[in-house]
């Protein structure tokens, strides 16, 4: 009988990675819980998932290959989905005509080789690693090849759009692209394409990094990733409720709650309040709308007023370039004045006219 007949535990023990005992404790363990053999031993710490590795590579007699010591092919990893080789521990190393080599956490991971060889028309040729390792460097691999420019675009955004009446920003994620478009009053403008492959996550890293909070809904199709995102830069003490706050970034009071969005790097809890395109409303301290005690966004304020405080900016297009972008309008297309003051429905409305 060769090695790769044998089961995972005779061939710890014949490596001397375990003992007898190890192996008891090891199968009780797998029948309370369920956990492969090699999992219940690695979550009693009688062994490590590198020497699971090692031995399955003896067991399948593939290579086993040092993570550590591999430069990453960029051009190969870009034509993979970030998420499907995180998730599956897979790295990528080269193709030729007819092959594509890999390096997998679990070369029995059928579906995942099966998706890799109908994705490329290739068969695939499997080595084994630690998949701590493949992850760590898959991630490290990924920021160094495009998260620096996501965040360089998104701080290039978040500049531009400030004192207009643009609030939000949306991310349109795919396979090979993140598609970044703006929103506010009615318009909804796109600011950059990237190429590359990103997740949720990184967008809520590149935020972070540039230490803006921000509330978000997310989709999610067939084929791309939709991240709404509110930023939440400014903060003033509003000089009375109720009150339209329009320019970028939604101004806060401390004594204001939300709860219509979800909401990521603020220490409250936001709930999600129906799709809408914007904020429908703000409910200070109040699980239910109520104008009396709300925040509005330009696009979103009540009907019928008297006297609510406003303070927004008012887009029109850029007498420069008529709308198409230009050096005087930031390539945003539009200008803005600022309104603020006690106004009613009707006078918000007059000055709408100018959109």
């Amino acid at each position: 009988m060769t090695n790769k007949w044998k089961d995972i535990g005779t061939l710890l023990l014949e490596y001397g990675l375990i003992t007898d005992n190890d192996l008891k404790e090891g199968v009780k363990l797998q029948k309370e819980t369920g956990l492969r053999l090699g999992e219940a031993l690695v979550k009693l710490g009688k062994i490590s998932m590198e020497d699971i590795d090692w031995v399955l590579s003896k067991q399948l007699d593939i290579p086993f290959v040092i993570v550590e010591d591999i430069t990453p092919n960029y051009d190969l990893l870009s034509r993979f989905h970030k998420e499907f080789l995180i998730e599956n521990k897979i790295l990528p190393l080269y193709e030729t005509d007819d092959q594509i080599s890999i390096v997998a956490e679990d070369p029995l991971n059928k579906p995942a080789i099966a998706f890799i060889e109908e994705s490329f028309s290739k068969k695939v040729n499997i080595s084994t690693g630690s998949g701590r390792k493949i992850k760590e460097l898959l991630i490290n691999t990924f920021k160094e090849i495009v998260f620096p420019e996501l965040v360089s675009a998104l701080e290039d955004i978040t500049d531009r759009v400030k004192k207009t009446s643009f609030y939000r920003i949306d991310f349109s994620l795919g396979e090979q692209s993140c598609i970044i478009n703006i929103f506010g009053l009615g318009i909804l403008k796109n600011v950059a394409t990237i190429k590359g492959t990103f997740s949720k996550d990184d967008v809520f890293t590149a935020f972070n990094e540039l230490n803006i909070p921000f509330l978000y809904d997310h989709a999610r199709s067939e084929k791309r990733d939709f991240i709404v995102t509110y930023p939440l830069l400014n903060r003033f003490d509003l000089k009375g409720l109720p009150a339209v706050v329009g320019e970028y970034g939604l101004f806060l009071h401390d004594d204001i709650s939300f709860t219509d969005a979800y909401a990521h790097g603020l220490s409250c809890f936001f709930h999600f309040d129906g799709p809408v395109n914007g904020y429908k409303y703000f409910s200070t301290r109040k699980s239910a709308a109520d104008f009396k005690n709300s925040i509005y966004v330009i696009d979103a304020a009540p009907a019928d007023f008297k006297e609510c405080y406003i303070k927004t900016s008012i887009p029109e297009k850029c007498p420069s370039c008529s709308g198409t972008g230009c050096q005087s309008c930031r390539e945003l297309g539009y200008v803005f004045y600022e309104l603020e003051g006690i106004y009613s429905s009707d006078e918000l409305q007059e000055n709408l006219k100018r959109v």
